[in-house]
C-alpha cells in the first residue's frame, strides 16, 4: 500500500470490463484522485471458453482503460508480478496509484455452467457446492472450496487496506431484486465479498450490472467522454491482441451501457450505527 495515499477504493468484479461499463463515473473520479489508491480485483479470466490469447487480451484491455485516465496527468510507472495470498498465487499489475489483481478463475458463462475447455468449473458452482474445487485457467493455483476462495479475497483486501482508515468496497450487487438479469459470475463475486465478515466494517457501494441501461440517469459531457473512452481503450486492446471484437456481441446494448450512469446503493457502517 502506498503510504502517501489517504484512502483506498476497491473495485472487485468478475470480468475485466465490468468496472468500465457499470461503475462510472465513480471509478474515474477515484483514478484521478492523487490521494487515493485504486485496487482492481478481477475474479475470473472472462475466457468464455477461449484460450490464453483471449483472456490475456482482456487483462491488457483493463490496463489500457487505466492508462487512458492516468497518462494525461502523469508519467506512467508500471510493474507486474505475483503475490501469495492465503497460500494462492495471484498475478497483479501496478500502474501508478493502481494495482490490478487477476485471479483468472474460469468464466461461468451466463448460465453458471462454465465451459468444456475448463472442465465446466465456475464460481457459482463452487459457491453452491456443486464442485469441490476450482482451478485458475493458467493452472497457477486451485481453490479447495468456497471458503478458501472467500478467504483469499479477504487476504488481498486486508493486505492493501492495512492502516488505512478510508476504505470503500465497490462491487456488483448480488441481490437479484435490486440487480436483475445480471451475470452469474457477477452475483457470485458479490456474494463472496458479503461473506467476508470484515467487509461490514467498510463503506460498500453495490452497483447494478446488466440492467443499468434501464436507469433514467444518462451520462453527458466529461463523464460520457471518459466512460466511452475507457471502454474504447479496452475494446481496441482486446481486438489488437486477440482479433475479437466485444462489440459484436451487441452494438445496441453496449451503446446503452456506455450512455448510462452507474446506479448503486451505499452501505456505510458508521451511519448505520447512529
Amino acid at each position: 500500500m502506498n503510504q502517501s495515499s489517504r484512502g483506498i477504493s476497491f473495485y472487485i468484479v468478475a470480468h475485466a470490463d465490468d468496472w468500465q461499463l457499470f461503475m462510472q463515473p465513480n471509478v474515474y473520479r477515484d483514478l484521478i484522485d492523487t490521494n487515493r489508491k485504486v485496487i482492481f480485483m478481477v475474479t475470473t479470466a472472462g475466457d468464455a471458453g477461449n484460450d490464453e490469447t483471449y483472456w490475456r487480451a482482456r487483462e491488457e484491455g483493463s490496463k489500457s482503460s487505466i492508462r487512458l485516465c492516468l497518462a494525461p496527468r502523469s508519467t506512467l510507472s508500471e510493474d507486474s508480478d505475483s503475490g501469495n495470498f492465503n497460500q494462492h498465487e495471484v498475478q497483479y499489475s501496478v500502474i501508478n496509484n493502481t494495482t490490478s489483481y487477476f485471479l483468472r478463475l474460469p468464466d461461468g458463462n451466463l448460465d453458471s455452467k462454465g465451459f468444456e475447455k475448463y472442465h465446466f468449473e465456475s464460481l457459482p458452482k463452487l459457491k453452491d457446492g456443486q464442485i469441490a474445487k476450482i482451478t485458475a485457467v493458467d493452472q497457477s493455483t486451485t481453490y479447495h472450496g468456497w471458503e478458501d476462495f472467500c478467504t483469499t479475497i479477504k487476504a488481498i483486501i486486508q493486505y492493501e487496506s492495512a492502516e488505512v482508515g478510508d476504505v470503500t468496497l465497490n462491487y456488483l450487487n448480488p441481490d437479484q431484486l435490486a440487480n436483475p438479469d445480471d451475470h452469474a459470475d457477477h452475483r457470485a463475486t458479490g456474494q463472496a465479498i458479503q461473506q467476508i465478515s470484515s467487509a461490514g466494517t467498510f463503506v460498500q457501494k453495490l452497483f447494478v450490472g446488466y440492467s443499468v441501461n434501464n436507469t433514467e440517469n444518462k451520462l453527458s459531457g466529461n463523464h460520457l467522454f471518459w466512460k466511452a473512452g475507457m471502454f474504447a481503450a479496452y475494446e481496441k486492446a482486446v481486438f489488437d491482441l486477440s482479433g475479437y471484437s466485444t462489440l459484436r456481441e451487441g452494438l445496441d446494448i453496449y451503446n446503452r451501457w456506455c450512455l448510462s450512469a452507474a446506479k448503486f446503493i451505499t452501505v456505510d457502517p458508521v451511519k448505520q450505527q447512529k
